[in-house]
């Protein structure tokens, strides 16, 4: 394997978030792949002194990645250095050594990758929160739970978490993170049991469960608390991919190799063997144990030949009559006369205009077979703007590029069997006469910028005698501009007009809500016109039953992968300290440069809107507890029903302050993106201190959470 080392000086329990990464924003002119890649590591890992751990291999959107290194350590905002963290280069599984010397902390590991040609950076790819070991005396009885596969979802197989006298006292109860942490559930009594509400496989293999546990020294890891070991004879062989050429042996030797299959089975003294080969031929091997596939030189295979490969898997549940039981046609080589080496790479030197798309291809004179294409080492100001057609070998960017305006070097690489060779070119990006990049509409709550754009009203009358002006901007003089405005939350017959400026004079007022236009501006026309989107948010503020309710600003502006907590409000009307406010109901989400799967709209609980964001988050909430999903429940978002385990919320209204905390890491489609949009939902609010009557309390929407992982 191909290992790269990574930095940083460390003491005491890990647990490493795992993110999806991708770049979206507001704006036409910062998009900048017409073809989404993300990579996700999957879940959190939480280890302890003396344990080793491996953070799977990336699952990913778009193109296989590959040459993973970690750039960058920092902890509590210190770059730091250590040998601990070693990354493979081929697959970015990463290996966790020699926990005994990393420090207490939170660390943030950076990370870049290789796909589709392209050189992809992302920063704080996995972040790592260092914790404590338990007190001894606590075990897990029995600590191996061993479950056929064809039972797991009906298993009532159990572990009991156990003190030893009366010297600890176990007050909380949870699952450590880690990649497979849904699969498994622990009540408030200690037991651990398969979580049969995951909807999803629960594969064959050994997992090592760790316990977070709450007790009077603080929070701590149990490691290796309790092992399942999922049992299953083989079941799926798959070779990525599941074809392959060679070329015949006629000027020198040939000879191939495939990758690392993937087993769906048990691994528990596994044995590969090739079943049959069609034509057959003694030339074709297999590694027993890893079940690489590979011809070796003076092989004699000839041009047009094709071979079939089956193969047989055994392991330790193998019954006798299931030992010879293959996987027919796994694998299929094809051998060809001549495989072209590479001859004439180069591209032209082009000129482009910024921000507009274009496409680049090598010369006519382009010689070779079997090529692939991928782009060289790019200077920061192309990185994530340039895709490359990884067979063709054809470089593209997209509308709205952000490219700038200068001359750049593109390096270019090229290989196949016979080798690879490396071409550079000049691409040089002119100014576009319509770019421009900013669009500010202001406040009218004395918000310095950087604040989300937005207008609180205390009556229909003020509303709708308000016109904001037209907006700054940075759009060249005579250039033609066009100016629309979208109603998206809680707003009809917004109007803007031919300067941008808003009419809100027809806009209906709705008591206690909050309200969200959109307004983009194009400047020019065709490829090189320019548009930019903000969001506008708006705040009807009229009291309810005679109390009023401001959170100022009202718009939460907040990174999903981190979370984040509102100001507190101002309460008029009514003591503040009898003033109880809980998420309740109606809860909606809108789409502003998230992924497509983020579906827009508000939550039911009619089977109408499974497929809307709102309604993934719900689901991701309920299975992280082991409970089957209820859509028409407050749970996910409510202090009062998670009052003790408040941090596993999507989010709650803090009871000290009023203010409302955005957990981090959860709000994520089942996608694994994060949310780039707005959530709204109802809040109830009474007055007399008794938090009982919240169910049927006053209503209000009195604050907006505005999700983007550039905040």
């Amino acid at each position: 394997m191909n290992f790269k080392k990574l930095t940083s000086g460390f003491l005491a329990i890990l647990t490493v978030t795992s993110l999806i990464l991708t770049g979206t924003s507001c704006s036409d002119t910062e998009t900048t792949d017409s073809t989404p890649f993300a990579i996700y590591y999957s879940g959190m890992t939480d280890i302890g002194p003396s344990m080793n751990a491996k953070i799977s291999a990336p699952t990913y959107i778009g193109a296989t990645p590959a040459d993973f290194t970690i750039t960058k350590i920092i902890l509590e905002n210190e770059s730091v250095n250590s040998e601990s963290f070693v990354i493979d280069a081929t697959t970015g599984e990463i290996e966790i050594k020699n926990s005994d010397n990393l420090a207490v902390g939170l660390y943030h590991l950076s990370i870049s990758c290789v796909s589709n040609g392209k050189t992809y950076h992302f920063t704080d790819a996995v972040s790592i929160n260092m914790m404590r070991p338990v007190p001894e005396g606590i075990t897990v009885e029995p600590n191996l739970l061993t479950i056929d596969y064809a039972d797991v979802k009906t298993s009532d197989a159990k572990a009991q978490v156990k003190t030893e006298g009366e010297h600890v006292s176990i007050s909380k109860y949870s699952i450590a993170e880690s990649g497979f942490k849904d699969y498994f559930t622990i009540n408030a009594n200690g037991e651990v049991s398969i979580n049969k509400n995951y909807e999803g496989d629960i594969l064959p293999g050994i997992y090592k469960v760790a316990l977070k546990l709450q007790t009077e020294a603080g929070e701590g890891i149990f490691a290796d608390a309790v092992t399942f070991n999922i049992t299953s004879k083989p079941l799926a062989l798959t070779y990525t991919p599941n074809k392959g050429k060679m070329e015949e042996a006629t000027e020198g030797p040939t000879s191939y190799t495939t990758n690392v299959p993937t087993l769906k089975g048990s691994l528990e003294g596994v044995v590969y063997r090739i079943a049959n080969i069609t034509p057959a031929t003694d030339k074709i091997k297999i590694d027993a144990s890893t079940g690489v596939i590979s011809v070796a030189e003076g092989h004699g295979f000839k041009a047009d030949e094709t071979y079939v490969i089956d193969v047989n898997v055994k392991n330790i549940y193998n019954t006798t009559e299931e030992a010879d039981k293959v996987f027919e046609g796994v694998f299929t080589l094809e051998v060809v006369g001549f495989i072209a080496p590479i001859e004439n790479f180069t591209y032209e030197n082009v000129t482009k205009t910024q921000a507009t798309p274009f496409t680049i291809a090598h010369t006519d004179a382009f010689k070779g077979d079997e090529v692939t294409f991928e782009l060289g080492e790019l200077a920061a100001e192309l990185q994530g703007q340039l895709n490359i057609d990884a067979t063709t070998g054809t470089i593209t960017a997209k509308k709205g590029n952000t490219i700038p305006v200068g001359t750049h070097t593109v390096a270019v690489k090229a290989k196949n069997v016979k080798g690879e060779q490396t071409t550079t070119f000049t691409l040089v990006i002119e100014k576009n006469k319509n770019f421009f990049t900013t669009i500010t509409y202001g406040n009218n709550l004395g918000l310095p910028e950087g604040n989300a754009f937005q207008y609180r009203f205390n009556s229909a009358e003020e509303l709708a005698k308000t016109v904001i002006p037209a907006p700054k901007t940075d759009i060249p003089e005579g250039v033609t501009v066009t100016w629309k405005v979208q109603n998206k939350l809680n707003m009809s017959n917004g109007k803007v007009g031919k300067d941008g400026a808003l009419n809100l004079a027809n806009i209906t007022w709705k008591d206690a809500t909050c309200g969200m236009i959109m307004v983009t501006a194009t400047a020019g026309e065709g490829d090189e016109a320019v548009s930019v989107s903000v969001p506008v948010f708006f705040h009807f503020a009229a009291p309810v039953k005679d109390v009023t309710i401001n959170y100022t600003p009202f718009v939460l502006q907040v990174n999903p992968k981190t979370g984040g907590r509102s100001a507190a409000p101002t309460v008029t009307g009514a003591d503040k300290s009898k003033v109880l406010m809980d998420y309740r109901r109606d809860f909606s989400y809108y789409n502003i440069n998230g992924s497509e799967s983020h579906i827009s709209g508000m939550m039911k609980n009619d089977g109408k809107t499974d497929d809307f964001f709102m309604n993934q988050v719900w689901r991701n909430f309920y299975t992280a507890i082991g409970v089957k999903p209820n859509y028409g429940a407050r749970k996910p978002m409510s202090y009062y029903d998670n009052a003790g385990s408040e941090t596993t919320t999507l989010a709650y209204i803090d009871p000290a302050d009023k203010s409302v905390v955005i957990n981090p890491g959860k709000w994520m489609g089942e996608d694994k993106v994060y949310a780039n949009g707005v959530m709204s939902g109802q809040i109830t609010f009474v007055t007399d201190g008794a938090s009982a009557g919240l169910g049927n309390g006053n209503k209000i929407f009195p604050i907006l959470v505005w999700f983007d992982e550039k905040f």
